[in-house]
């Protein structure tokens, strides 16, 4: 299984968390949980951090944003997002 497609079937079972800092970003952005989910469910890997088992997730919020999640699974089989952003084009 890829590593996108293991995270987006954590996700959609429900088997995450966000951490403070995730969560407060996500709200300046005007994201909520539910775009965030969207976000990694549509989503793709765009770059990652093997060291630190991390993940830029790169997908679209409910209304059609991009959205930015960086996450890394858990040892314990979890996905952790570390922060949001809405993505900016380069």
């Amino acid at each position: 299984m890829s590593r996108i497609s293991e995270i987006q079937a954590l996700v959609r079972n429900g088997i995450y968390y966000l951490t403070e800092h995730a969560d407060d970003e996500a709200l300046e952005d005007g994201f909520d949980i539910y775009d965030i989910e969207n976000g990694i469910l549509t989503g793709r890997i765009r770059k990652t951090w093997p060291k630190e088992e991390k993940f830029e997730v790169i997908g679209r919020s409910l209304d059609g944003r991009a959205i930015g999640v960086i996450c890394r699974l858990t040892q314990g089989g979890k996905v952790r997002i570390i922060t949001v952003y809405q993505d900016q084009p380069k």
